[in-house]
């Protein structure tokens, strides 16, 4: 009887002596910290050829927008919007400034959360794709709210077209004085993939575009209203990737 509750403390005494070090080694080893962070409306954090925006280009008045860089890779940013138009478009950006003749391959994955909509929320993840000074915007979403069936503005000139593995319910054109196409997929997705160069070649194949020099690359979050209160938005893992014919070309 005795030996049993010798083994017993001892046991007690060893667990103790293990949660007390894995206490200790949780203090001594803290959450990974953010390698940028900014609430300046055009902040900027680099990383080779990449670069993320806080880009708050349309703000109004009070209104604000703080962007928390974890790494090349993650970015979230807290913004407080109300009012219509477009205030910002958080994101992650590279140029390859490549004619489509010698470009072999671009894409992405993608993988992000939004706060939980309410009120007056209007919000959409999408990339952009321009071509050389800005003549031409490709437009790819992937996730909006309002929730729905999203339409396009402009003029809607194709309808249930199968691009990269992706259905879109709809592609529309506009010009409010540049070229801009906007894909809209049947159906959002918080994370996947895009073959970003084969939409820009379908647009190209197709004589939408006036330029077809693949020059910028991005992805992130236009954000009109979060109906006046702070709000998270989260690219929580993102890579991305583009090659030319020559075996040049960057990813991260």
């Amino acid at each position: 009887m005795k030996l049993v509750k010798s083994k017993s403390a001892a046991v007690a005494r060893l667990a103790l002596a293990v949660l007390v070090i894995a206490g200790l080694l949780s203090f001594g080893s803290p959450a990974q910290a953010q390698v940028f962070s900014s609430c300046a409306t055009f902040a900027e954090y680099h990383q080779n050829d990449w670069t993320i925006y806080n880009n708050v280009w349309g703000n109004q008045g009070n209104q604000s927008q703080c962007l928390r860089v974890n790494s090349i890779n993650s970015w979230y940013v807290d913004s407080t919007q109300s009012g219509g138009g477009i205030k910002s478009y958080p994101n992650t950006s590279v140029r390859p400034g490549t004619p489509l003749s010698q470009m072999a391959n671009a894409g992405f994955t993608y993988n992000t959360s939004s706060a939980a909509p309410s009120g007056d929320d209007w919000w959409n993840w999408t990339a952009d794709i321009w071509s050389t000074n800005n003549q031409d915007e490709v437009m790819i979403f992937t996730s909006w709210n309002p929730q729905g069936p999203a339409g396009g503005w402009g003029t809607q000139i194709a309808s249930n077209v199968t691009i990269g593995g992706i259905l879109y319910q709809s592609v529309w054109q506009a010009d409010p004085g540049w070229n801009v196409l906007q894909f809209i997929p049947a159906q959002q997705n918080n994370e996947g993939y895009v073959d970003a160069l084969a939409t820009w070649k379908w647009a190209a194949d197709n004589g939408r575009l006036r330029n077809t020099t693949f020059d910028t690359m991005q992805f992130g979050l236009e954000i009109t209203s979060t109906s006046g209160v702070p709000k998270r938005y989260n690219l929580n893992e993102y890579h991305a990737w583009w090659t030319n014919t020559s075996g040049g070309g960057s990813g991260i």
